[in-house]
């Protein structure tokens, strides 16, 4: 029997109903769960929104201990249900039951970071050019922030944005996806147990009309989106129109090179995890794989070995290394997308759409000697999709690499040492991995891209700081 999950908005620390509008099956077994999701619309975003205005005296008034407290504690319940929320991910969202679990406690870990974080926000104090003046320069809250998260990581990335937005005393209004609802439920229902002041944390659930109103709310002082280009495009136009402080992360098509010098069994390993592993459906995922002349015959070779013994099935299956995507509508975008290169005149060495798969299911997907102008160099398709570009030394590896507009990850297997530090010099790309895969990233670190991936303040770590507080220059005399 299918499990039904009907889920309601928070708003002033109380549950919300409202009519079901949206839905997600299980991607894998539809049969197992169905999730009704209502829409908030214009008037409860203006609700929440209100709500979260009054709350930020009283958080306030908390200080900066009981916030760090709240945060420990949400940090600690979650590490408590860390099983429970992880069957929940896999059920609703098709991730790995192994993964699911892993971002939970990743989750966890951001929490308790910036618990020690809230106490750490320290200033400056130096003299003035003018005699007997003393400067000092502060970090104070922005006020109310807007947060739209996507399905792909539905604990990680809700936490790597509320966790410091609560830290620095703001109050949160969140949207989530409408694929990873019931995972946002789960979450929310930690965060309001937590102590933290009515109001201080609110969930709208919907699509995108409910994306749409809180990013076009006037009285948000700052907006935090991650998501598709095309969507984090309209979002920071609709912010800047109304002057609230924006920061977007949209994705990337990244790639990684592998050189002739390079340990070719740990190139593969990477090129596995970051193409294919979590179906593809990482923004930091690998698109591109740049390969030196020379072993690309081989590396070709090893490649589709390994990718025929990758198992795809359930996600709480032991053994499963390839789940579904997150809905059927992600494998129909995924399949269109191969069926237009395959239209190009290329053919898969793996998989592709003769491959027959049930539910939201979609086979590995590699492609060999892909021409320079192939729409796979361009364009994300966020899938277990990936292309393999042949290139003549290291100088052509580098302007393939950087001839995209987007920037995020970008990878290089090699043993040089030269070769390596003329990458990080010379890769257009926000985050740089040497021998790894593209994707992966550690919660503590500045998180964020370059070009079309990116815009406003990095994510993560200390340098959070800069987008959830404005920065106060005091003059004083002494009184």
């Amino acid at each position: 029997m299918t499990e039904r999950r009907t889920l309601a908005h928070w708003i002033d620390g109380r549950a919300v109903a409202g009519p079901a509008a949206l839905f997600q099956d299980n991607p894998a077994d539809p049969a197992d769960l169905r999730v009704e999701v209502p829409e908030a619309g214009e008037a409860l975003v203006d609700e929440a929104i209100a709500a979260a205005c009054n709350a930020l005296d009283p958080l306030d008034r908390h200080g900066i201990e009981c916030r760090a407290d709240a945060l420990a504690a949400m940090a600690r319940i979650l590490l408590a249900r860390a099983d429970a929320l992880a069957e929940l991910i896999a059920r609703e969202t098709g991730k790995l039951l192994a993964d699911a679990r892993g971002e939970t406690v990743r989750a966890a870990r951001i929490f308790d970071f910036f618990a020690g974080e809230a106490l750490r926000n320290v200033g400056e104090r130096f003299a003035s050019t003018r005699p007997g003046v003393t400067v000092e320069v502060g970090h104070v809250p922005v006020g109310v922030v807007g947060l739209i998260t996507p399905w792909n990581f539905p604990i990680a990335i809700p936490a790597w944005k509320i966790a410091p937005a609560l830290a620095y005393g703001n109050a949160v209004v969140w949207k989530p996806s409408e694929l990873s609802s019931a995972v946002a439920d789960a979450l929310m229902r930690i965060l309001v147990e937590s102590g933290l002041p009515a109001g201080a944390i609110n969930m709208v659930l919907g699509g995108g009309s409910t994306g749409a109103a809180l990013a076009n709310a006037t009285a948000l002082d700052a907006l935090s989106f991650t998501g598709s280009e095309r969507t984090g495009r309209a979002v920071r136009l609709a912010a800047a129109a109304n002057n609230v402080r924006v920061q977007t992360e949209m994705g990337g098509v990244n790639g990684l090179i592998v050189l002739a010098d390079a340990d070719k069994d740990k190139a593969v390993d990477c090129i596995v995890n970051g193409a294919f592993f979590a179906a593809g459906q990482r923004c930091t995922a690998t698109s591109r794989i740049i390969v030196e002349e020379a072993v690309a015959d081989d590396l070709a070779q090893r490649l589709i070995a390994r990718i025929a013994d990758l198992p795809m099935g359930d996600p709480r299956a032991p053994g499963t290394a390839i789940g579904p995507l997150v809905s059927l509508w992600q494998k129909e975008g995924v399949a269109a997308a191969v069926r237009a290169v395959e239209a190009e005149g290329l053919r898969p060495a793996a998989g592709g759409s003769a491959v027959d798969t049930p539910h939201a299911f979609y086979p590995p997907t590699l492609f060999l000697d892909v021409p320079a102008d192939s729409a796979l160099g361009q364009e994300e398709i966020f899938g277990p999709v990936a292309a393999l570009f042949r290139v003549s030394d290291f100088d052509a590896a580098i302007d393939r690499l950087n001839g995209n507009r987007f920037g995020l990850s970008a990878g290089l297997c090699t043993r040089s040492f030269a070769h390596v530090e003329a990458f990080k010099a010379r890769a257009r790309a926000g985050m740089l991995m040497i021998n790894q895969p593209t994707a992966g990233v550690d919660y503590h670190a500045p998180f964020g891209g370059r070009g079309a991936s990116s815009h406003g303040a990095r994510e993560q770590g200390r340098a959070a700081r800069e987008f959830y507080t404005t920065t106060v220059t005091s003059y004083q005399l002494p009184i």
